[in-house]
């Protein structure tokens, strides 16, 4: 194992050129992930793994096919905009491990607030910044150089391998969605979105509700003969902030922070003369997979209870003023996204925090406070799933994006000692 570790650090600029190449590549999604920029990335991909032995298949998502499984987000376009699976065989006889990561980002929000042009994957201060780099192509060239690594060694495997690149992670999961539709499967899966290098066995669920408030629109020198959406609108935000803090005090995960209520967009009026008629306010909510009783005990969490909640609190809310209580504001759940919590006797858990020992001196298991693919993975792919790579959430989607090259590189050195083990 330790001939491993320093062929790793003896091709670290290997490493560091795959990931600075992608950072390179736009592969922005569009009106969120309605359509997207992936295809460059991807056939880059698929040239050089093909060039390294890799077997490789690229496909579109197939709407028709996922749209019958469970947090699917429709109205998505798939047009050039493949996924990439590829398969490095074992001898035989071995456990199979899948790694899956998303190659599309997030916008480039203004280059001009960049330190430096958010493409250019520049190097300073022993980071690599721009779009992606940290969220999640670090993770995503991690799992890949992994697998190239013991490759070149031809360190003896009897398990598969199998990489997914897939898009539309940021739009909503359908990717990650498709390639479970198509039947891909393996004994155990590793999600490498940026966790620090911590374990994560858990991830919260999110929906995303946008609220519709009808007044009646006047002139606003008559404003007692019109009803302003707006102000009704607040009734409405007041009450799920007084639900939101009764979940911060009864709700509790040992990995997961409570769940929360954001209102994160409010829209309404024509002008600032006229009583407003509409008001449109969208909100994030998160939620656990499971919660602690008042004994200890995890009980799960049903998806559908949450809605009802939520729902129940906003019905509540609008029969206590006359004007809601007639007029009730229209309810659009636009966004699913399942939570997910692999078995905490799960053997890939253990495995995986046996190499950061080795590697990092230490681990440490936690959770993803928002939701991830893994979730399709483990609960619709049935595949035995947790999260781990390198860069921290708190830098994703951020102007001056960066992962920390150490880090990077230490990633890959737990994730080889992952496969060695696992697929033995």
């Amino acid at each position: 194992m330790d001939r491993l570790m320093q062929h790793i650090d003896a091709y670290r600029e290997e490493a560091i050129s795959l990931l600075r190449d992608l950072v390179g590549i736009d592969s922005t999604f569009i009106d969120q992930g309605k359509y997207g920029n992936e295809k460059d990335a991807q056939l880059y991909l698929e040239k050089k793994l093909n060039a390294w032995g890799f077997e490789t298949k690229l496909f579109e998502p197939n709407n028709a096919e996922i749209s019958k499984w469970p947090d699917f987000n429709p109205d998505h376009c798939y047009k050039d905009r493949p996924n990439l699976v590829a398969v490095v065989r074992g001898s035989g006889g071995g456990r199979s491990l899948l790694f899956n990561g998303h190659i599309d980002t997030v916008p480039l929000d203004d280059p001009k607030k960049w330190r430096f042009p958010p493409l250019s994957a520049e190097i300073s201060d022993g980071k690599i910044y721009g779009r992606g780099a940290c969220d999640m192509k670090a993770g995503l060239a991690a799992m890949i150089m992994a697998t190239k690594f013991i490759n070149d060694l031809d360190l003896p495997r009897r398990g598969d391998v199998i990489i997914e690149s897939v898009v539309d992670e940021e739009g909503g999961g359908n990717g990650t969605l498709d390639c479970v539709a198509r039947g891909i499967k393996a004994d155990a899966a590793i999600v490498t979105e940026p966790t620090g290098l911590d374990v994560y066995s858990a991830s919260r669920g999110v929906f995303l509700l946008q609220v519709t408030v009808t007044g009646k629109p006047s002139h606003a020198c008559f404003k007692w003969k019109g009803v302003n959406a707006i102000e009704k609108s607040h009734v409405i935000a007041r009450a799920l902030s007084e639900l939101e803090r009764r979940w911060l005090a009864t709700r509790k995960h040992p990995h997961l922070p409570s769940p929360t209520i954001t209102l994160g967009e409010i829209s309404g009026g024509i002008s600032a003369a006229t009583v407003p008629g509409t008001c449109v306010m969208k909100f994030d909510i998160k939620y656990l997979p499971s919660e602690m009783d008042e004994k200890g005990n995890m009980l799960p969490v049903r998806a559908e209870d949450v809605r009802e909640e939520v729902e129940r609190c906003i019905e509540t809310a609008c029969m206590g003023d006359p004007w809601l209580k007639d007029h009730q504001p229209e309810l659009d759940w636009y966004l699913t996204v399942m939570p997910h919590e692999i078995k905490a006797d799960a053997e890939i858990l253990d495995v995986v925090t046996g190499a950061c020992d080795e590697v990092l001196g230490h681990h440490r298991i936690s959770g993803l406070p928002s939701g991830a693919d893994a979730r399709h993975l483990q609960n619709n792919g049935g595949i035995p799933t947790i999260l781990f790579g390198p860069g921290s959430m708190t830098c994703a989607h951020s102007i001056d994006e960066h992962v920390d090259i150490d880090e990077y590189l230490n990633c890959i050195k737990v994730l080889a000692k992952t496969i060695v083990q696992w697929t033995a």
